[in-house]
């Protein structure tokens, strides 16, 4: 097994499994950290034809059906904060899971994308 497809230790197929909560963030506070600058990295955990659709800010696809290697790739700054977004929620997790697993600062996205307009915030293609 190639080290790469390893999280934490893990096999590759087991960091789907809801290991328990990971931390959130809640659509208004990311909003508030984007509007006052804050250094962070938005990964959207979306398929293709979702993300194409429109995203949060300048976030870096990653889609949960080709995690971990997705999130591998996105050469993430260890030293900044990073926001896992998907479309609702739920399979924004096991992202998180992933990065955290890998020694980021991750947090997902609470209510995900759908929170995220609801509230009524901008969406950028």
């Amino acid at each position: 097994m190639k080290e790469v497809g390893r999280i934490g230790g893990m096999p590759p197929f087991l960091w789907w499994l809801p290991f328990g909560p990971v931390p959130s963030i809640e659509p208004g506070e990311l909003k508030a950290w984007l509007d006052e600058g804050r250094a962070l990295q938005l990964v959207d955990a979306r398929s293709g034809a979702e993300f194409r659709g429109g995203s949060i800010g300048s976030a870096a696809h990653a889609p949960v059906t080709e995690m971990p290697a997705s999130m591998i790739r996105q050469n993430l700054d260890r030293k900044l904060p990073v926001v896992v977004l998907c479309l609702s929620g739920h399979r924004s997790p096991p992202g998180t899971r992933c990065l955290r697993a890998r020694g980021f600062e991750a947090y997902s996205l609470r209510g995900g994308f759908i929170a995220w307009r609801k509230a009524g915030y901008g969406v950028g293609k």
